[in-house]
């Protein structure tokens, strides 16, 4: 199973950020952690020369320099640097400026904290560089930026996941594209075995499914069953375009199984139409049909039933499709199995 990517940088409920929530409107007369946060640069000069810490930290270890960074204040990061703040200062969760600009797409903040030493190859705790980050977010701007400040595209998280596959799992093709552009490896394999196109295809983007085929990746038989059972249409088309067979394969998860167990009427369609078995049975001895009318799925079971499922056969605990239509409390359900087994009894 694909590991998910987490919120990469939380919200620190801090006394920097907690103001937020307790103000309308920042006071007069603002404390430095108040003039920060709201990019007051005149008043975060004033208070840098009468001797604010401009390192102080919170509970979290979040900076006024993380502050800034993270609403993309430049001028008030600029101020902070030139007094001194520490660029590469990480909070509890590894997490730095650089990293939060990356986070909120302010890629002019961004080349700034580059340009005034901020280590492009630091790593949360997660083991996430801000390419990564900015990558998971679909910011192309920070991800260009730190790729022409020669972050390593082909670095990998605690988990074996790069940029690439953070990109993948957004869908978003143009950060996927900037960094093939870059040299990313679309090879590269997570620590489950997984691939970007695999990223790509649980996040149902076509697009980026093809440009990674444009790069000589051959998406796998999982890859659809994932598509399939994410409701997925769109992917689902690409990958079967790409020569999967609509039956996955031989011993392997059922991609029409994945969509009618997952109420997927569309790819529930389209897996029919390419030739997926109707009557395939899981390790269970379960069809489609019996596992779109266990669960209520009226649109799948009108699909399935317009389509000739076997409404008797049954599972490996001796129940058909036809029992489950009445046991399950779904009198539409019911109502269409008694229709079509009236249509099929005629001669």
């Amino acid at each position: 199973m694909l590991s998910s990517f987490a919120t990469v940088i939380p919200t620190a409920a801090s006394r920097f950020t907690i103001l937020l929530a307790l103000a309308v409107q920042p006071p007069q007369a603002p404390s430095f952690a108040e003039a920060v946060l709201y990019g007051r640069a005149a008043d975060v000069e004033q208070l840098i020369a009468a001797g604010a810490d401009v390192n102080a930290v919170d509970e979290t270890g979040m900076t006024p320099l993380m502050v800034a960074a993270s609403q993309g204040h430049v001028a008030v990061a600029k101020l902070l640097i030139a007094a001194h703040a520490d660029v590469g200062a990480a909070s509890t969760d590894g997490t730095t400026a650089l990293m939060r600009a990356a986070s909120a797409n302010h890629a002019e903040t961004v080349r700034l904290l580059v340009s005034s030493g901020a280590n492009v190859h630091a790593r949360t705790s997660g083991g996430m560089t801000a390419l990564m980050v900015a990558a998971f977010g679909g910011y192309v701007d920070p991800v260009r930026a730190l790729v022409e400040s020669k972050a390593d595209v082909n670095a990998k998280d605690n988990q074996g996941r790069t940029a690439l596959m953070a990109a993948a799992a957004n869908g978003d093709a143009a950060v996927v594209q900037a960094l093939l552009t870059a040299g990313a490896d679309p090879h590269a394999t997570d620590a489950e075995g997984g691939v970007a196109v695999t990223y790509a295809a649980a996040s149902g983007s076509a697009e980026v499914i093809e440009l990674l085929r444009r790069r000589g990746v051959a998406p796998k038989p999982g890859d659809l069953v994932l598509a399939a059972a994410g409701c997925r249409t769109a992917a689902v088309r690409v990958l079967l375009a790409a020569g999967l067979k609509a039956n996955g394969e031989a011993g392997g998860p059922s991609p029409l199984h994945a969509a009618a167990g997952e109420n997927c009427p569309e790819s529930v369609t389209l897996l029919l139409d390419r030739g997926a078995d109707i009557n395939r049975t899981d390790s269970d001895g379960r069809t489609p049909l019996i596992r779109a009318t266990s669960a209520g799925f009226v649109d799948v079971v009108r699909v399935l039933l317009q389509r000739g499922a076997d409404m008797d056969a049954a599972d490996r605990l001796e129940r058909t499709a036809w029992m489950y239509a009445g046991t399950t409390g779904h009198e539409d359900i019911k109502a269409m199995f008694d229709d079509e087994k009236a249509k099929r009894r005629k001669p």
